[in-house]
């Protein structure tokens, strides 16, 4: 029969404090590759702003239709309006930390990190949308197919389908 006991370490493990800090390490991208980062910058500044401006013109669509009384579809919009902004903010600030990385030297690793940080929130949220649109998606076509059914067989389907 085998027991198992916990044994103290022999000596204290040393703090943080006592520990020398880690060499820096400085890392600049060629020029070529700067190049490569400014498009890309040009590039997803351009589609942030463009979709800051979609939802400006968005929540002017909610607001509207909150006013006409169409209350539903102007909280839909109202959310939608809160997506477009947040996705435009992240699209905006990889773009300037992917710009900030072309105008340093000496800090590209970490800029290039910043901007993969805002990237990943906005494809995590992008994925998150798409898999909740494609389950809308299938639900909506499931009921549409239900209701056919139901109605072919002399029923009634609910609300505006039957």
């Amino acid at each position: 029969m085998r027991s198992s006991v916990a044994s103290k370490p022999s000596a204290a493990p040393k703090s943080d404090a006592q520990r020398p800090p880690p060499p820096a390490v400085s890392y600049d991208f060629s020029d070529a590759d700067k190049d490569s980062f400014r498009a890309l910058a040009a590039s997803v500044s351009f589609v942030g702003v463009c979709t800051l401006m979609f939802a400006g013109l968005s929540a002017v669509f909610a607001c509207g239709e909150l006013f006409m009384g169409f209350v539903p579809n102007g909280l839909g919009t109202a959310l939608a309006t809160g997506v477009f902004g947040v996705t435009a903010w992240w699209m905006v600030s990889a773009g300037r930390s992917l710009s900030a990385m072309v105008r340093t030297r000496g800090q590209d690793v970490e800029r290039l990190m910043e901007a993969v940080s805002q990237l990943r929130k906005l494809f995590g949220l992008a994925r998150v949308v798409i898999i909740l649109l494609a389950m809308a998606v299938t639900v909506g076509g499931a009921l549409v197919v239900w209701c056919n059914v139901i109605v072919e067989k002399g029923g009634k389907c609910f609300g505006g389908l039957g």
